[in-house]
């Protein structure tokens, strides 16, 4: 104890961390100060009425989750005036149940009232699913733990369903619910998967080549199914069919669904190959002998990632009507077209999707107010446009409140992510009083952008 004053020197340092966070100084320690923030997740003040369970769901189990293929469709349309508050929640963020419970329980309590959940990150599953194979993430036994599953292991499954227990959490605290697709990424890491019956090595035809029809090398960023083939967009709509079939959705987000070019051969043609060019030469009614102009068929595949666009949007909204299609998309929209090929503004402007949400992660104002402004220049139909804000990137949450506050219609954001506001399973997720006081420093200012 402080003999001058009774005071003990950690309530010192607890009383001076409040008055920098702007909060009453009614703690104990640091480790205490949680307890004080009840409006951003502490006593369930700011979570929202429970939606009712779909006519037909079946009860939870012990670990929160329905049965496979219990849900029945809700079909509820988001209003785009009503508030979307939103953050991405990552396949790494989670292993067990509990993780599940406590991440949606944070969400609601915090304010938000969208999750971005990920579901699919490389041709890959997070859910239980007879079209791809799980999530090898999903096998480790900590955060730390980077030992590959056996095939076995994969096949067998995980004991549980990640999404059928998100889906029941979101609904039973009033949080919306969108299941977050990596479209384009067929693998990522030079080992292949484990499981034969992965697209990777299953359906090797999808794979990207070039014009000397060799296969995009397997690297450490992801390589791509190749987004002119029907046979791709069909498993694709299939994918998403069986999410909003099977799953209590409200919402289909798409990443990723862009020409992915970071790890091609800046001297090679993608895509090249025969079949390729035998499809744009029959789409464009061009002859055998006539010749190709890389630019107008890197045109035409944008062209095709458009149709896979619709295409998803359709079987989405045919399975669950009313259900919100999402992308998160490039930080400007001349970018994003020009550049990845993701004519996301005009997807925003037909309506083709519901919303785009541009991943505009700035530590400059300025940079993130000039992608803005970009954004709201090409995009002016009310509620299509979601910023997308990355809090990883603020030291503090005033700067992301302050970037939020620049939209015009600054009840709707998305931000990334989860793990920067608070303890997860994802590597590098520390579980310590300095790293719980940088969370702290970003996720108590954002009670100004997350109450009604």
């Amino acid at each position: 104890m402080d003999r001058t004053s009774g005071t003990h020197p950690r309530r010192w340092a607890c009383l001076v961390f409040a008055a920098l966070l702007g909060l009453a100084p009614g703690c104990n320690t640091i480790e205490g100060l949680g307890a004080d923030l009840r409006s951003i997740g502490g006593d369930g003040s700011a979570e929202r009425t429970p939606r009712p369970a779909p006519d037909g769901a079946a009860p939870a189990d012990r670990d929160g989750e329905a049965e496979r293929g219990a849900y029945t469709p809700l079909g509820p349309a988001i209003s785009r005036d009503e508030p979307l508050r939103g953050i991405w929640v990552t396949r790494w963020d989670y292993r067990t149940p509990e993780d599940v419970r406590t991440i949606m329980r944070n969400i609601a309590q915090a304010g938000f009232t969208d999750v971005f959940w990920q579901v699919r990150g490389q041709a890959d599953a997070y859910y239980d699913s007879d079209l791809e194979p799980w999530g090898e993430l999903l096998f480790r036994e900590s955060s730390g733990d980077t030992t590959r599953p056996s095939e076995t292991e994969v096949r067998r499954g995980p004991g549980w369903d990640p999404l059928a227990s998100a889906a029941r959490a979101a609904r039973g605290r009033g949080l919306r619910l969108h299941a977050w697709m990596n479209v384009m990424p067929l693998w990522k890491g030079t080992a292949e998967p484990v499981s034969r019956d992965h697209p990777y090595r299953a359906r090797t035809a999808w794979r990207l080549k070039d014009d000397t029809g060799r296969d995009q090398a397997l690297n450490e960023h992801y390589v791509i199914a190749n987004p002119v083939l029907d046979a791709v967009h069909d498993h694709l709509g299939a994918v998403t069919r069986d999410l909003a079939t099977r799953y209590d959705l409200d919402g289909i987000h798409l990443d990723y669904i862009r020409f992915i070019s970071e790890s091609l051969d800046a001297d090679r043609w993608y895509p090249g190959d025969a079949v390729s060019r035998a499809l744009y030469r029959e789409a464009m009614g061009l002859g055998a002998g006539d010749a190709i102009e890389p630019a107008a068929m890197r045109a035409w595949v944008r062209t095709r990632i458009t149709d896979l666009v619709g295409r998803i949007a359709e079987e989405a909204r045919r399975a669950r009507p009313g259900i919100m299609v999402s992308a998160a998309v490039w930080r400007r929209p001349d970018l994003a077209r020009d550049q990845q090929l993701q004519d996301a503004a005009r997807w925003a402007r037909l309506g083709t999707i519901d919303a785009v949400m541009p991943m505009m992660y700035h530590d400059d104002d300025a940079a993130y107010r000039s992608d803005l402004l970009a954004w709201s220049t090409a995009v002016s139909r009310r509620g299509s446009l979601v910023p997308g804000v990355g809090v990883y990137k603020h030291d503090s949450g005033r700067q992301t409140v302050g970037q939020v506050n620049m939209h015009a219609e600054d009840d709707r954001f998305v931000l990334f992510a989860y793990s920067s506001l608070w303890h997860s399973a994802a590597p590098g997720s520390a579980d310590t009083p300095e790293a719980e006081s940088e969370r702290l420093r970003r996720r108590v200012p954002l009670r100004a952008i997350l109450r009604d």
